[in-house]
Parts: structure tokens; C-alpha cells; sequence
């Protein structure tokens, strides 16, 4: 299999992976050799010839895994620090863990129906950094936000299904529960983050 797999890689294919990983930084690339040692694992007990659809496939996981170690390193003190702000968060007082270890704090008492993953529900909420920093806020944008549960990241899914209608809670979520290792323009990749999540009702 592996020779099989080496014969799909071309030259071109291992440029488009740098590219995937390091932009236009040059002085960073991914070997040839480092890919065929991930192609053979994956293909490992694979019987049938790689088609360069299935090589391109495995390319493309691969470079998942690169990524993902690369941006462990670049990141490591913000996971740090958002792990050190979890195990604090949860030995104050009031704080109750959820399943998956999603922490939070009843503001406001809500006394209705708890939604399900797929109730369609209306909620004002406001997205905070560990350092206290609003990235996102429907309280500032002027109206609620309608989604079912089963749409958001897994934290707020988890915190949503087991809010009653009415509730105010703050809601901490690790990161691994949260955006991973995704970029995005509000924050590093490893965040762990903050919400206050007000449920207003389930709208059906």
C-alpha cells in the first residue's frame, strides 16, 4: 500500500499541504517522508490499489494531524491558561459540572420547559475571553438569537438541554468543547470560554 500511496503523491500535492499549513512561510515544510509514514498507517491492511482520489484523502487527513500538532505548540500557554481558569471556575461557590465538564452558575431561576436538541430555541447571550474580553454579544446586536441546540458548538449544546425556560446562567466551557484548535478572528485557537446564556423560550 505504501508504494502504491507514494506513486499518487505527486510534488505538487505535498506544495498545496505547505500551503494548507504555513501560508506563505517558506521556511516551514512538510516532508515527503513525513507524509508516506501517515499514508502507510492509514492505509495499513488496504488490499485494493489507492486511487489518487483516496491518496488526496489521506493527504488531507494527515495534514489535519500536522496542523493540529503545529498549532498545539504555537497555542500551548493559551490551553494552559484556559485549563488553569477552568479548575479555578469550578471550586467556587455555586458552580455545578455538566456532563463532558461544562461548568456553570445559575443567575436566574427559570421554572419552564427544558429544551431538546432539536427544539428551536430563542436566547440572548454574550461570549466572553477568559481575560474578560465581550467577542460576541445578541444583548449589543439588539435582538435574540433562534437556533436549535443541535447547531451550536457541543458546550452550549450541553448547557441548552439542560436549561429551563427562563434561566439565566453563566456557562464556562473548555475548549475541546468549545472551537478546538479552529482559527477564528475573535480569539486563539485552545480557548477556553465564558457565556452568559439566557433562555427565553422554545419557539417549536
Amino acid at each position: 500500500a505504501g508504494i502504491q500511496i507514494g506513486q499518487m503523491i505527486s510534488n505538487q500535492m505535498v506544495k498545496g499541504i505547505n500551503s494548507q499549513l504555513f501560508g506563505s512561510d517558506s521556511t516551514k515544510t512538510v516532508s515527503l517522508k513525513n507524509l508516506m509514514a501517515g499514508f502507510i498507517a492509514g492505509a495499513k491492511g488496504e488490499k485494493t490499489v489507492i486511487t489518487p482520489e483516496q491518496a488526496q484523502m489521506l493527504l488531507n487527513i494527515k495534514a489535519q494531524q500536522i496542523r493540529k500538532e503545529e498549532l498545539v505548540k504555537q497555542y500551548e500557554p493559551n490551553k494552559a491558561a484556559g485549563e488553569k481558569f477552568v479548575a479555578e471556575y469550578a471550586k467556587k461557590a455555586g458552580v455545578k459540572k455538566l456532563d463532558g465538564g461544562v461548568l456553570y452558575r445559575v443567575i436566574k431561576e427559570g421554572y419552564g420547559e427544558i429544551p431538546t436538541d432539536t427544539s428551536m430555541v430563542c436566547v440572548h447571550y454574550e461570549g466572553k475571553t477568559i481575560d474578560g474580553k465581550v467577542f460576541e454579544s445578541s444583548y449589543e446586536d439588539g435582538e435574540p438569537m433562534q437556533m436549535r441546540p443541535d447547531q451550536f458548538i457541543p458546550g452550549w449544546r450541553t448547557a441548552v438541554t439542560h436549561m429551563p425556560v427562563g434561566s439565566v446562567w453563566e456557562v464556562v466551557i473548555p475548549q475541546e468543547l468549545a472551537y478546538g484548535e479552529r482559527e477564528t478572528p475573535n480569539f486563539k485557537p485552545f480557548s477556553a470560554l465564558v457565556f452568559r446564556i439566557e433562555l427565553l423560550e422554545i419557539v417549536e
